[in-house]
């Protein structure tokens, strides 16, 4: 279950955050960040809004909690139905996929639903869907697809890679980065694209992702290759005269 959130009413998460700090400027500045944004939600992509997301909902979490504990069962109680990741206003919650466990996902969603209404919470119904990955759906969370593959052993294990979209973003960013700096020599073109690459690739390297950083090797590589021979009035990539294994040392490319 992919869960989104809208409509985060202020004077609400204000109150929350007032039981924690007492301190009037600070609470002055935090009514400022969200007045700025209108009268509801908070700033997307601000530094605090996690921080207020997360505050807000802390009922949410109590909730999921108690569903944990409620639904745990075998001998020593060591085993769970129900799992939970949230950060600020996406959320997913994952339910053991046994036809007995049926209750629990509309429970969890009556509850849910319930405990969001007394927090004035809109779910996002557009963003927000029930799938079942034991027949091959997949649903997406903080820029990583998730699905269940099948190993040759037999064994089910969870696939994280980078979303499509994701893996578009950080290509057209640096077709802007190669395009600003076309007249400049190569090792001032690393310099730039170097950052953006290695900021996404630490990002993404918690998942499944060695097939889609060689993909990205491989195209960055094409465009360095494309940029150098320019630079010498040349067509082509420079096949015979860099190997990749050069070129990178000569560039200090990520690998």
């Amino acid at each position: 279950m992919v869960v989104c959130f809208d409509n985060v009413k202020h004077h609400l998460a204000l109150g929350k955050i007032a039981r924690r700090i007492q301190d009037a400027d600070v609470m002055h500045l935090l009514k400022m960040i969200l007045k700025a944004t209108g009268k509801r939600s908070v700033p997307q992509g601000g530094v605090i809004s996690p921080l207020i997301s997360n505050v807000y909902l802390n009922e949410v979490d109590r909730m999921l909690e108690k569903a944990i504990e409620v639904t745990r069962y075998g001998k020593q109680r060591q085993y769970t139905v129900v799992q939970y990741a949230r950060y600020a206003d996406d959320l997913v919650i994952l339910i053991h996929a046994c036809h007995w466990n049926d209750w629990v996902v509309k429970a969890v969603e009556k509850q849910l639903r319930e405990e969001l209404g007394k927090l004035q919470v809109e779910i996002n119904e557009e963003k927000s869907r029930t799938i079942d990955l034991s027949k091959g759906e997949r649903f997406s969370f903080l820029g990583f697809e998730y699905r269940r593959i099948q190993e040759i052993t037999g064994a089910w294990w969870p696939l994280l890679t980078p979303k499509a979209k994701k893996r578009k973003a950080v290509t057209q960013k640096l077709k802007g980065i190669f395009l600003r700096y076309r007249s400049q020599p190569g090792k001032r073109v690393i310099e730039q694209i170097n950052p953006t690459l290695r900021g996404w690739v630490n990002y993404f390297a918690v998942g499944n992702s060695s097939r889609c950083f060689a993909s990205l090797k491989h195209w960055v590589e094409l465009k360095v290759r494309r940029h150098l021979m320019r630079a010498q009035q040349r067509k082509g990539f420079g096949w015979k005269r860099w190997s990749t294994a050069s070129l990178i040392c000569r560039t200090r490319v990520i690998s």
